[in-house]
């Protein structure tokens, strides 16, 4: 299996949760992440998600993740606040046309394979594999995203946080994050007491999104503080655009705030003991890290594994609509991820069979056809009624069995509540015996088979291969 985050919490336990209303449920009530489904309304005048990010492409246009096609530079965009008010047209950047060839596969989180394949085993019933990848597919936490670059596509590779797992197409975005994020895993802050700066200060800076104070415009640490609160807090935005939310203010009381905050001067630390690097500069401590760390905190590659919960919350782009286009497939019909699961089960000791219809299943017991030709009374009766009426529950088989239960005393006379509770009951241990054994197939809800008329192939659990065992010389 893929290598997953660092286990800092524990294993996953997926709740079997198989309710036939909800395995059936049209793909588009469900949504990437979990999210709120969508109605018909949404697709008025356009997607509605289209419009809340206008950065993506439509998909008709060909946008990214679409199957090719022209793209498209202009777009709908709803005006004002109402849903229902007239669009303008939005010229938007095109996107990079070679996002439509990623490969891109959902992969099971390991920590959710073991517990669940242990509460399959002890159920005792047989789950269909497609309901079972559309359980991993239904929470960001059980899943893993697996994106590749084909071998054609030349120049191209990502670039992904080291400690996140957070995946960018480019690697100024990248280095933003990391700045944003992960600064201080690898630069430590310390404060140390020291005399408040001097000098004539007629007006002070203030950040107009934060409320902290920068420094007066001649202060010579002022452009460095800009720089930090940029880098370290409003990376996604340009700075100059950052420098425009910026106010000055003349007010003597301000700047005698910002003086005792600047009692407490910062240093940069790096590293620890003698071997620690400390700047007193914000800009000299960035291109430390720009030339020492940004090699541990990014790393490049033509594939990468991103956690789901990862990818459901990065921030809106192309990537992220590949990966949501990626993810309503594999939602709508999740074979690739069937097929790592059926060998991911049988390597845990579960068994698959593929069913009369098409359908795979996965089971703890192997089916195992009986002729009830052969069998004893009891358990003759249960098979003859289930073959006659596939698809009946243990409810309906029990009722059918015990009203026609004969009468144990004179002719014409019926059985009493004790003798037909004990009937039942020795029913229920037969038919308990019946699916242990995997002579009736009792699916994921209540229904039963037979094996002989049910399946169409089986494949059984793998072996975990054994160490050759060295001889001892006597």
């Amino acid at each position: 299996m893929t290598e997953s985050p660092p286990e800092t919490k524990e294993a996953l336990v997926i709740d079997l949760n198989f309710v036939p209303v909800w395995a059936r449920k049209p793909p588009e009530h469900r949504t990437f992440g979990g999210g709120e489904s969508r109605t018909p309304d949404d697709d008025r005048g356009g997607d509605a998600r289209r419009r809340e990010r206008p950065q993506y492409q439509d998909r008709r246009g060909g946008g990214a993740g679409g199957g090719g096609g022209r793209r498209q530079n202009i777009r709908d965009k709803p005006r004002g606040d109402s849903g229902q008010a007239p669009f303008v047209r939005e010229v938007v950047a095109p996107v990079d046309e070679r996002l439509a060839s990623l490969e891109m596969s959902f992969l099971p989180e390991r920590r959710g394979l073991a517990p669940l394949a242990n509460r399959l085993a002890k159920s005792g019933r047989a789950y269909s594999l497609f309901e079972v990848a559309t359980l991993f597919l239904s929470k960001p936490d059980y899943y893993l995203i697996k994106i590749e670059a084909p071998v054609g596509l030349e120049n191209f590779s990502f670039f992904q946080c080291s400690d996140c797992k957070t995946v960018f197409l480019d690697r100024d975005s990248a280095v933003s994050h990391a700045f944003a994020k992960h600064f201080e895993k690898f630069c430590v802050k310390v404060e140390q007491e020291t005399e408040p700066p001097k000098g004539n200060f007629v007006c002070v800076a203030k950040c107009g999104l934060s409320g902290l104070l920068l420094g007066p415009l001649n202060y010579h640490g002022y452009n460095d503080k800009v720089a930090e609160i940029h880098r370290t807090r409003y990376a996604d935005m340009p700075l100059e655009a950052y420098r425009k939310r910026i106010e000055t203010i003349h007010d003597a009381a301000l700047i005698e705030q910002w003086k005792e905050e600047m009692r407490k001067q910062v240093t940069y630390r790096f590293g620890a003991g003698d071997a620690a690097v400390v700047f007193t500069r914000f800009s000299e401590a960035e291109v430390y890290f720009r030339e020492h760390c940004l090699k541990d905190a990014i790393k490049e590659a033509r594939s990468v594994v991103m956690p789901g919960t990862v990818a459901q919350a990065m921030e809106p782009g192309p990537l992220r609509r590949v990966i949501e286009d990626a993810w309503e497939r594999e939602s709508r019909f999740p074979l690739r991820l069937s097929v790592i699961l059926r060998l991911a089960f049988r390597h845990l000791g579960l068994h698959t069979f593929k069913a009369a219809g098409g359908h795979t299943f996965v089971t703890s017991v192997v089916p195992n056809a009986m002729d009830p030709a052969h069998a004893v009374e009891g358990i003759r009766e249960v098979l003859d009624i289930i073959s006659g009426k596939p698809g009946c529950t243990r409810a309906e088989l029990l009722a059918q069995l015990v009203s026609v239960a004969p009468p144990t005393g004179e002719a014409g006379v019926e059985p009493t509540p004790e003798t037909a509770a004990k009937k039942e009951s020795e029913l229920k241990r037969q038919l308990q015996w019946l699916v242990e054994k995997g002579h009736v197939i009792e699916f994921s809800d209540g229904r039963m088979a037979i094996p002989a008329t049910a399946i169409a192939r089986v494949q059984m659990a793998r072996t975990p291969a054994r160490a050759p065992t060295r001889s001892r010389r006597g």
